[in-house]
């Protein structure tokens, strides 16, 4: 797999009040098998501030937007994922995506594309 592209963004607010404005959404496009293809993760916002306070990924120390590194995570974990999204609501799932994460690892391998 060659990843092309990672991008992370907030997920745009709904019309009427919509909670969607708390949201995020992790996107990673890559070549494999010959082909390109895309991938979004959507997950709540707050999963960031659970990363930091569980000692397992602080995005204010390092730099990176969490929603730079979890579609690439996913994929990674998911090679044969035939979808093209999914979407987050349960912390602890959220948090198997992390599991063996090394930060020093993941910039070593995908260096000025998680830069910000």
């Amino acid at each position: 797999m060659k990843v092309l592209s990672i991008t992370g963004e907030a997920v745009p607010a709904g019309k009427g009040g919509s909670p969607s404005d708390t949201f995020d959404r992790s996107m990673v496009t890559y070549e494999s098998d010959n082909a390109t293809k895309s991938f979004t993760v959507t997950y709540p916002r707050y999963f960031d501030k659970v990363l930091a306070e569980r000692g397992i990924y602080d995005q204010e120390k390092e730099g990176v937007p969490v929603s730079r590194i979890v579609a690439i995570l996913y994929v990674e974990k998911h090679p044969n994922v035939r979808e093209s999204r999914t979407y987050y609501n349960d912390t602890e799932q959220f948090l198997t995506l992390f599991e063996g994460f090394s930060f020093a690892d993941f910039k070593s391998k995908y260096g000025s594309l998680a830069s910000a």
